[in-house]
């Protein structure tokens, strides 16, 4: 029976798992502790949305020109090393900006919540972004538009479009809980998140999905949860 799934059908059933191990796990943390997006992210509802347009993800990548998930041709350091090491130098990068301009605790998970709601809602941004809009807007203008034709050129042009609108949307939620931007985090924003945005495409094309996730967790890890528990407490 297992024969006839693909490796990476195989992958995203298990990635469900996980994600309903960290859903059980949040529910032990009372809701004003996780961020009131996290709250609307993470409830069971949006999770088995979320999860189940994944599958289209899944189902067009192999023919839009994205690795598997479980590729044998790809080592593990690059579907899993190699992009979290890079996560967290995106993580310390955004450190750095927060030793010059502080962005404050407001828009970050108190710790040990932060352990389990931060990588719960980077997978799930990962399944939105990446495995379903990234895959599926390439599939429509490169297969089905251009009859396969400029595939690259069109995944560029998606994930810079993606890049700008995931950026500002960080943004307008940043802005919701303080007020004011200024110049500083303005393109602190554009240079840390645009870029990261912009890899983490870079990766999950090359080397499949789990890479992506993997440098998406390891920004988080030093960013979120182990800089949010040294300025939150």
């Amino acid at each position: 029976m297992l024969k006839r799934i693909s490796p990476s059908a195989i992958v995203y059933l298990l990635i469900l798992i996980v994600i309903v191990i960290l859903r059980l796990l949040i529910s032990i943390f009372p809701p004003d502790q996780i961020a009131s997006q996290m709250v609307n992210l993470t409830d069971s509802l949006s999770i088995g949305a979320i999860w189940a347009v994944g599958w289209v993800g899944v189902y067009l990548a192999p023919g839009t020109g994205f690795a598997g998930m479980w590729q044998k041709d790809i080592s593990n350091i690059k579907r899993f090393l190699e992009p979290g090491l890079i996560g967290v130098g995106i993580g310390l990068l955004s450190i750095g900006f927060d030793l010059v301009q502080p962005l404050g605790g407001e828009s970050l998970i108190k710790f040990p919540a932060s352990l389990v709601a931060y990588p719960l809602g980077g997978i799930l941004e990962e399944i939105i972004f990446r495995l379903f809009l990234t895959t599926t807007l390439v599939w429509i203008f490169s297969n089905v538009l251009l009859r396969g034709k400029w595939q690259e050129v069109v995944f560029w042009v998606v994930n810079v479009f993606l890049g700008v609108f995931y950026t500002l949307s960080q943004l307008i939620q940043y802005q919701s809980l303080v007020g004011t931007i200024d110049f500083l985090v303005l393109a602190r924003f554009f240079v840390v998140i645009a870029v990261y945005f912009l890899l983490a495409a870079y990766y999950y094309r090359k080397y499949g999905f789990l890479a992506a996730i993997s440098m998406h967790l390891g920004d988080y890890l030093v960013w979120h949860i182990i800089w949010g528990g040294v300025v939150r407490g």
